[in-house]
């Protein structure tokens, strides 16, 4: 079976290995740092947070079958706080135009931005190749399952959302538009820029030109990477859209990758997510193509758990005996129900 939980401390191994397919700055391949990052997200879970500004909460995706996790995502409760600011690249576009000429251009422009009151941040998914295809719509489950939790909690977190896209690298590793344009500035390659951003972005603001850059003096194939997700990260894209995402009009400053918002209360699986009351037992096993899948969240004494599961024809959530024990929940208990784009 699988279900969708929290991360705990004999995660880490399981995480780390995740990790290491995307090695990105909120989840790097850093035992030490994952390591804070688990006991950051048990205290954000449990409450024990005093600002609501530091929460992370991580979630990882376990087959209990096969006794290991298979997936992650998470949530940064706020992107930029006072000491550690949120930073953008804003794109803009200036018209130029020569009569004389009989010329007209059009450039795109890149210009620093930053906030020390920022968004609440989605992102961290990662999924084991082996899991991409799996009928129980694992990619989607992880993605959804974050909103389902700030529906659940929306005082935690802030009224804008935002997701961050990675942005076509080559098969080095390398990355264009850093190579172009932040290397420039730092000196430094971009990995160990990226991993040295999670402790401290103080560089950014030292050493980043305060001015807008014309991304037209860059090469066309650097050009041609801003605000363009990795192939990768082009199915999360469709999901964020289904929900209700948009391309904001923002790119990171390292890769370049494209930001995508959407005001929280607005999120689909926000405003349609429903309370009901668990309904009675259902035979197994279940087939999880006997209806449209939704998620199934409970709160109850093992903590926050969730798993797919289909509905019947009257919408009602179809829920076994392995389903309640692994949330947790008993018939008349009250759950959520989060539908899947």
């Amino acid at each position: 079976m699988l279900i969708l939980r929290p991360v705990g401390p004999s995660d880490l191994d399981g995480l780390l290995e995740l990790a290491a397919q995307l090695d990105s700055m909120n989840l790097p391949r850093d035992r030490e740092f994952l390591e804070r990052r688990i006991e950051v997200s048990n205290r954000s879970f449990s409450g024990e947070i005093a600002s609501r500004g530091e929460g992370v909460y991580v979630f990882v995706l376990e087959d209990t079958e096969a006794d290991r996790i298979v997936g992650s995502s998470l949530i940064l409760a706020k992107h930029g706080r006072p000491g550690a600011p949120y930073y953008w690249l804003k794109v803009s576009r200036e018209e130029r135009r020569s009569t004389a000429l009989g010329k007209r251009f059009v450039h795109t422009k890149l210009q620093l931005m930053s906030t020390e009151d920022g968004p609440t941040e989605i992102g961290g998914l990662i999924l084991d190749p082996r899991y991409r295809s799996h009928p129980e719509k694992c990619g989607k489950a992880l993605s959804i399952l974050r909103f389902a939790y700030i529906a659940a909690h929306p005082e935690r977190f802030e009224r804008e959302v935002i997701a961050e896209m990675l942005s076509p690298f080559d098969e080095s590793g390398a990355n264009l538009l850093w190579n172009a344009f932040g290397a420039k500035f730092t000196g430094l390659p971009y990995r160990e820029a990226d991993h040295l951003s999670a402790r401290d972005k103080q560089f950014i603001t030292d050493l980043f030109p305060v001015d807008p850059v014309y991304a037209t003096l860059f090469p066309e194939d650097v050009q041609a990477v801003i605000g363009r997700p990795n192939e990768t990260a082009k199915a999360a894209v469709r999901i964020l859209e289904k929900v209700g995402f948009k391309y904001l009009g923002q790119v990171d400053p390292f890769d370049g990758g494209p930001y995508y918002g959407a005001a929280r209360d607005a999120i689909t699986s926000v405003s349609e997510r429903r309370e009901l009351v668990l309904p009675g037992l259902v035979s197994d096993p279940i087939s999880h193509r006997d209806g449209p899948l939704v998620l199934l969240s409970a709160e109850r004494n093992l903590g926050y758990r969730a798993t797919v599961v289909p509905l019947d024809e009257e919408s009602t959530p179809l829920c076994s005996k392995a389903c309640r024990e692994a949330l947790g929940a008993c018939s008349g208990d009250r759950v959520t129900v989060t539908p899947l784009p």
